[in-house]
C-alpha cells in the first residue's frame, strides 16, 4: 500500500491510518524475503564454488610443478586411510552442523510463530 493508497482508503482516524500504514510496511517487507532468501543463497553457492575452484586450482599447479620436477607422490595405504578418514569425518562434521543449524532455525521459527499466535489473543 503506497502513501496515496492509505490517503484513498479514507480512513481519517488516527488508528486506522497507523494500522494500514503498519499493515503495508509489513506486506511490504514480507514481498523482499523470498528476493533475499534467493539472493543469499546464490551468494552463498558462488562462495562454495570459489573456495572450491581455488583447491582444484592449486591442487593442479602442485602436481605440475611436482611432475615436472620429478618428485614422486604416491602415498603409502596407511597416509591414503588418514586422508579417507579425515575426509569423511568432515564430512560428518558438516552434516551435523548443518542438522543442529536448521533444527536450531526451525525452532527459533516455531517460537516466533507460538508468539504470533498468542499476539493475536490480545
Amino acid at each position: 500500500m503506497s502513501k496515496s493508497d492509505v490517503v484513498k482508503s479514507g480512513h481519517k482516524d488516527f488508528y486506522s491510518v497507523w494500522h494500514d500504514s503498519v499493515a503495508s510496511f509489513y506486506a511490504n517487507w514480507d514481498k523482499s524475503i523470498p528476493k533475499f532468501h534467493q539472493a543469499a543463497t546464490n551468494l552463498a553457492q558462488e562462495y562454495v564454488k570459489a573456495w572450491s575452484n581455488i583447491a582444484s586450482s592449486m591442487i593442479n599447479i602442485q602436481h605440475e610443478f611436482a611432475t615436472k620436477a620429478g618428485v614422486k607422490s604416491n602415498l603409502p595405504d596407511s597416509a591414503l586411510k588418514i586422508v579417507h578418514d579425515t575426509t569423511d569425518d568432515l564430512n560428518k562434521v558438516i552434516d551435523v552442523q548443518s542438522t543442529i543449524s536448521l533444527a536450531s532455525l526451525d525452532a527459533a521459527r516455531q517460537n516466533i510463530k507460538t508468539w504470533n499466535e498468542s499476539s493475536k489473543c490480545f
